[in-house]
């Protein structure tokens, strides 16, 4: 099981992954040389997948977000997924259950880019699809961010 001060420095990696380790050592009371350590650690684990910044993309020109539930039909399910992988507008892919093969998240300028997206997704004769425009994102990558948090995950 992971340490409660590791999870701290996680907390305050997910919370500022630029956070300067000399900052964090004074906020936390851990040696920059541990921090670096565990750091290292954590990056060729893969605890941490990427360092990343979340942007908004209807500042640059995105209006349209979409989440779409696709049900697959079993004979191109796998071209579907290379098809979904390798558009460039969809953010996020998840594989799921209940009925479902895939949930995606796409950003689109405006209703004909949506309307291009959604005839070559037709293409593949999805069995069936839901989609979701997402008004507003209440509260979005903040599970792990506060330290009053930690104490819930031991």
């Amino acid at each position: 099981m992971i340490k409660e001060k590791e999870l701290v420095l996680l907390s305050h990696f997910r919370n500022n992954s630029r956070i300067s380790l000399t900052s964090l050592s004074k906020m936390t009371h851990i040696p920059v040389s541990t921090i670096f350590d565990k750091l290292k650690y954590y990056e060729k684990n893969e605890l941490i997948k990427k360092h990343t910044t979340i942007l908004d993309f209807r500042k640059l020109g995105y209006e349209l977000k979409i989440q779409i539930l696709i049900t697959a039909k079993r004979d191109n399910r796998d071209e579907l997924q290379k098809f979904l992988i390798s558009y460039s507008r969809v953010n996020t892919i998840y594989r799921i259950n209940n009925g479902y093969d895939f949930l995606i998240e796409a950003y689109f300028k405006n209703m004909q880019e949506l309307d291009e997206f959604m005839q070559k997704l037709d293409l593949y004769e999805p069995a069936e699809k839901k989609e979701f425009f997402v008004m507003e994102d209440i509260k979005r990558e903040e599970f792990l961010t506060n330290k009053k948090n930690i104490g819930v995950l031991n």
